[in-house]
């Protein structure tokens, strides 16, 4: 008797343990001195082997082995192509191409985090890719690429979200000049226009890493997400 009533306590107490609300703070990942966010990796979809709308992102925590243990964002979506600003002169120099997201949602998930646990809305989200142009034979050819980017949400208690990202890159993508390209199985999958995972004969896209992560959340002033370069004047 006197074991099913400790067993019936610890059932009780265990759930209380297994989250915790949201904690004010700014937080950063593992490659910057003293952090504990997990870098990520990410996918973004695409109707067509190399392009078509919408463009769907899909991002996940990273702790070496495991996809998803610690955070995630799924589902911004994009619905207008994104802009491109050719800045190269005599084909060498850099192309930024600037996406635009909307709505999706973000979950942290129960561990022992000093950020606490929880989920929420997406307002938008941006991603600036950087790719560096150089001249081989005579032929303006990419050598190199950064991804910077932020969203910014509310958690289903109200507490404000930022999530800033730098120095996230491309690892591969679908092309119809080499069909055999597939994405790798330890990257998030691709999930289609209707935020469901996408379907054997529509798995187009592109994927990549997702490094260097500052996370603000502000339980104090939930009604009114900052952006993301007010935070950084925050704490200049």
């Amino acid at each position: 008797m006197k074991r099913l009533l400790c067993l019936s306590i610890l059932l009780l107490v265990l759930p209380s343990l297994a989250s915790a609300a949201p904690v004010t703070g700014t937080y950063t990942s593992t490659d910057l001195n003293g952090g504990s966010l997990y870098t990520g990796r990410a996918s973004t979809w695409r109707s067509g082997i190399n392009s078509g709308l919408p463009h769907v992102l899909h991002a996940q925590s990273w702790d070496g082995t495991t996809l998803g243990t610690q955070w995630e964002i799924s589902c911004p979506t994009e619905n207008a192509a994104f802009t491109v600003q050719d800045n190269r002169v005599g084909g060498e120099g850099t192309i930024v191409y600037t996406s635009h997201f909307t709505g999706g949602t973000f979950t942290f998930y129960p561990g022992v985090w000093p950020w606490g646990d929880g989920s929420g809305t997406l307002g938008s989200t941006t991603l600036i890719t950087t790719v560096q142009y150089v001249l081989v034979s005579g032929t303006s050819t990419p050598v190199a690429s950064v991804v910077n980017g932020n969203t910014s949400g509310t958690f289903d208690d109200g507490c404000a979200l930022v999530f800033g990202i730098g120095n996230g890159y491309g690892a591969g993508e679908t092309t119809s000049l080499d069909p055999g390209i597939t994405i790798p199985a330890d990257y998030p999958i691709f999930l289609d226009g209707s935020c469901a995972a996408a379907s054997a004969g529509q798995q187009y896209g592109s994927w990549g890493s997702v490094i260097t992560i500052t996370v603000q959340i502000d339980c104090s002033v939930p009604i009114e997400n900052r952006s993301w370069s007010a935070m950084k004047a925050a704490f200049r």
